[in-house]
């Protein structure tokens, strides 16, 4: 087909405009390989940040130095808010960074040299749209393992920790409200 000079911008618009019609009717077109959808790929998994915090914030407290007061803005990116102001609060209360129970993060009264030096491992044990629960293994050696459970929120495209709790993994053998099997 012969395109005459003055008629090739108008029959080269109206044949994009109608490839782009018939594929609008069509559906979707099916992404390149390798291409990634840039807002799920910013998301990370709770326990990548998990794990990162944990190895983050046991390299702080090896440097002999307070995460909530001497890094605190880095703190901000891992804690929700709402945590970092009750710890704040907790700690102009008691005019120390570490109060009588221990330190927040590790739900410990004192910090094993093992865990500084050890292994960090997270898991998530439940994801829903906005909150997560997963668990952390601080892993020095075998009689050293320390395990906690964090809730975390989702907070503008980043999980962050809202609760710290000690995992309860101690349970019986069997009970009679859990079969054996």
């Amino acid at each position: 087909m012969l395109i005459h000079k003055g008629n090739f911008l108008k029959r080269k618009s109206a044949g994009l405009l109608l490839a782009a019609a018939l594929a609008g009717l069509a559906g979707p077109l099916p992404a390149a390989p390798g291409a990634a959808h840039a807002p799920a790929a910013a998301v990370r998994a709770p326990e990548a940040v998990a794990a990162e915090f944990y190895g983050w914030y046991l390299q702080a407290l090896d440097a002999d130095q307070d995460p909530l007061s001497d890094r605190y803005e880095r703190l901000n990116a891992y804690v929700a808010k709402p945590l970092v102001e009750q710890l704040l609060r907790r700690l102009q209360a008691t005019g120390a960074g570490r109060t009588a129970a221990g330190d927040y993060f590790l739900q410990s009264a004192r910090i094993r040299g093992a865990w500084l030096h050890g292994r960090v491992q997270a898991v998530t044990l439940r994801r829903q749209a906005r909150g997560a629960d997963v668990l952390v293994t601080l892993d020095g050696d075998g009689d050293a393992k320390h395990e906690l459970v964090l809730a975390m929120v989702l907070d503008n495209g980043t999980w962050k920790i809202r609760q710290v709790s000690r995992a309860a993994l101690d349970l019986p053998e069997s009970s009679p409200g859990r079969s054996i099997i």
